[in-house]
């Protein structure tokens, strides 16, 4: 089922950056963090951006047809640590049952991004709509999907994960993102640490995402703000993955 039913979410900052190609090898630091004793993987974004990163192998096969312009938007697991206030709002399990009491900003907030971690350690993902005091309903993903589910039961995977209207591009179809290539993503692996190849998925939806639209499922917040204040993108250039995205 879509995971997320509210509007668009987070699009990029305005944040003037002068040309479009010398983007794609642009750097972000990386803080390589030990894992922590939380269930959420670590992928720590660094605040500045580092040294270019080298391009990716130009020799590498070519990619398949242009999809042309789509507008990119982010979208991460929210954190219900980092809103205040009491738990005054009850999510529930499909079929009614309370699964757990949560504040009200991340009530707001999880029910855009779709995929949230409880102050508990729990991560929880949207499954659908239902006939509960409150809609959606969330389910707690599988302990092989570290970072959410998406469409279909793909798990997320940041950085490789897109949300897209399945009207424009069916969902599975692989993607090669053209501003993308060549740019470090933070965090530490398998998460993150490494210089992205262009190569996505679309792996989820959302009720915000429609026409030439992607969005980007970057993992943490910390990550958006690092990639979009280094990358300053709105829009990118898709093609289908072809060889080089096999």
């Amino acid at each position: 089922p879509p995971r997320a039913i509210g509007g668009a979410r987070a699009p990029p900052a305005a944040i003037a950056v002068a040309g479009c190609a010398p983007m794609r090898w642009l750097a972000i630091a990386l803080l390589t963090a030990a894992c922590s004793g939380s269930a959420t993987p670590e992928v720590d974004a660094a605040a500045d951006v580092d040294a270019a990163a080298p391009p990716v192998d130009a020799a590498r096969p070519p990619a398949g047809a242009s999809r042309g312009s789509f507008q990119l938007t982010y979208y991460w697991v929210t954190s219900e640590d980092d809103f205040s206030g009491a738990a005054t709002v009850t999510l529930y399990r499909p079929g009614c049952t309370a699964l757990a009491m949560v504040r009200p900003g991340f009530a707001s907030a999880v029910d855009i991004e779709g995929t949230g971690r409880l102050t508990d350690g729990r991560l929880i993902n949207v499954d659908g709509s239902c006939g509960c005091a409150r809609s959606p309903c969330y389910v707690e993903p599988p302990a092989d999907h570290p970072w959410g589910t998406g469409v279909q039961d793909r798990p997320l995977v940041p950085y490789r994960s897109i949300a897209v209207d399945p009207a424009v591009i069916p969902y599975g179809t692989k993607l090669w993102v053209a501003e993308l290539d060549g740019v470090a993503v933070p965090g530490a692996a398998p998460w993150g640490g490494f210089v992205h190849d262009g190569c996505v998925l679309a792996a989820d939806t959302g009720g915000g995402i429609v026409g030439t639209h992607i969005d980007w499922f970057v993992g943490l917040i910390s990550s958006y703000r690092a990639l979009d204040g280094a990358l300053g993108l709105d829009r990118v250039t898709l093609h289908d993955g072809g060889a080089r995205c096999p």
